[in-house]
């Protein structure tokens, strides 16, 4: 009886270390995929980053409510931001704060040692000249730096977004 216990107690190991090989072998091919997707939407300069927390200087981080964004499409930025922070120089009311869209003047993409993409975007519009930093994972996760001449600095993070 305890050779038969056993065997089936052998049996189902190696069932569950293959399931495991498996499994992993899975996972190492859909980060691959994933690696692909990131690197084919960076050099299409086509991406969207979808931001779920934003850090301000002041005070602590806040999550986001879906729907905030930076897009690239060639040669165009799409940036739906919230803004929290202190506002040096601005127009009566507020102004368009970080929801505009603008020609992109400057963009250069680097690729960092581990594998991350480091992109510097300059562009002006009627407001202010802003400086978006974003870097960007081989599995898609995303950090975005703003910096302005009216505005005090601000960072987010995020997931990149596949259509």
């Amino acid at each position: 009886m305890k050779k038969y216990c056993f065997s089936q107690v052998m049996v189902l190991l190696a069932l569950v270390m293959l399931g495991g090989c498996a499994s992993s072998e899975e996972r190492v091919a859909r980060a691959a995929e994933q690696a692909a997707k990131v690197k084919a939407a960076l050099t299409a300069r086509n991406y969207k980053i979808g931001i779920d927390h934003m850090y301000p200087i002041k005070g602590g981080s806040k999550s986001v409510s879906y729907g905030y964004s930076v897009e690239v499409r060639n040669d165009s930025l799409f940036s739906y931001l919230p803004y929290f922070g202190r506002a040096y120089n601005v127009p009566y009311g507020g102004g368009k704060g970080l929801n505009f869209e603008s020609p992109i003047e400057s963009y250069l993409e680097s690729e960092m040692k581990s594998g991350k993409r480091h992109i510097e975007i300059s562009l002006t519009n009627e407001e202010d000249t802003y400086l978006y930093t974003i870097d960007v994972f081989d599995n898609g996760s995303s950090s975005v730096g703003v910096q302005s001449r009216q505005r005090e600095s601000i960072s987010y993070s995020g997931e990149m977004e596949f259509k």
